[in-house]
């Protein structure tokens, strides 16, 4: 991986070898490798100490914004830094080539040169910092969403299991009211559920089979639950698998379905399910209900409709597709979740 450690070793060692090549094709026939390789060991360590200070100038200037000051600073260590890195120059020149006489004129192009040089190196040694800054904001900013979004899943979990559970007792007392032998039967049923409920809503993610198990149970208790003029059709397609999906996430359209089912006796009223794998690892649901002819005018989501949309916002935001369709007669409900395997 190609980090800003890696990118700075690059750049200083690039940066030794164009000095180093410079000096080795000095004009000067007494100026060999040696000399230029530790002419240029001394430079690039004069400029990288140049650099630390300047860094700390930088992270200063991030959190004050003093622009004149900063430009006076950052031009005040160039400045010295050319100096230095000038008499540097002259008097390595002057006592590794002794035969050698700097006059004037050479000791200024040289100053320029250097000053040059470390403005240049400021720069990009601000651009870089200035980089590494954006880079920790990002991460930060993203580490502080991603909190948000743990925060703000395990608050509608909450919100879920009140509702859930309401639905399920006002399911039982139904049933003790119409048949108390199977009531007691289906309490069973229920409290296996219920049991799996307790447990699986802590989990963050749960096995597929596992989702799929629960929902059948309920499905058959909602089935179970209805009279017998309504149609009812499931079919299950989920082949053996390692996927994970967030907890009771497809309870509340088979719910949705069978709390707005059409009660009309003129007709044949029906739910159809149909839950399958497509290409692996993508899951999908459809279910579709007979619906009041009445009901054409789009009707306020309830509580358990308007919690799994923003779920899946939250836990799926790029990798699912819901598509709520209401037409005269029917209620149909697809979705489809691409997931990830354990």
């Amino acid at each position: 991986m190609f980090t800003i450690k890696r990118a700075s070793l690059l750049f200083w060692t690039f940066l030794f070898l164009i000095v180093l090549l410079q000096l080795s094709l000095s004009t000067s026939p007494d100026f060999g490798f040696g000399v230029a390789f530790i002419h240029a060991v001394v430079l690039v360590l004069t400029l990288r100490v140049h650099v630390y200070f300047l860094n700390l100038l930088i992270k200063k200037y991030i959190y004050t914004h003093n622009t004149a000051d900063f430009v006076f600073s950052a031009l005040s260590i160039s400045l010295l830094t050319s100096v230095l890195l000038t008499a540097e120059s002259y008097f390595l020149t002057i006592m590794m080539l002794s035969t050698t006489v700097l006059h004037d004129n050479d000791i200024i192009s040289l100053f320029c040169g250097m000053l040059l040089v470390s403005i240049l190196i400021s720069g990009m040694s601000y651009s870089i910092e200035l980089y590494k800054q954006n880079i920790a904001s990002a991460k930060r900013h993203q580490e502080l969403r991603n909190n948000v979004l743990e925060m703000e899943i395990d608050h509608l979990r909450t919100q879920l299991s009140p509702h859930f559970t309401f639905n399920i007792l006002n399911n039982l007392q139904f049933l003790i009211r119409k048949d108390q032998d199977e009531a007691l039967e289906l309490l069973s049923r229920y409290s296996k559920i219920l049991r799996y409920y307790v447990y699986e809503s802590q989990n963050k993610w749960i096995k597929l089979d596992d989702e799929v198990s629960f929902l059948k149970h309920y499905f058959e208790l909602e089935k179970d639950r209805s009279g017998e003029d309504l149609e009812i059709s499931c079919q299950w397609d989920i082949p053996e698998n390692t996927l994970v999906i967030i907890p009771f996430l497809l309870s509340t359209f088979v719910e949705n379905a069978f709390k707005h089912v059409s009660s009309f006796t003129e007709r044949k009223n029906y739910i159809k399910l149909h839950v399958f794998l497509k290409d692996e690892n993508q899951l999908v649901l459809n279910i579709k209900n007979s619906a009041e002819q009445h009901s054409q005018s789009i009707k306020k989501e309830g509580v358990g409709l308007k919690y799994v949309k923003k779920r899946l916002e939250l836990s799926y935001s790029d990798n699912h597709e819901l598509e709520l369709t209401q037409d005269t007669d029917s209620y149909s409900v697809q979705l489809l979740l691409n997931l990830t395997s354990v």
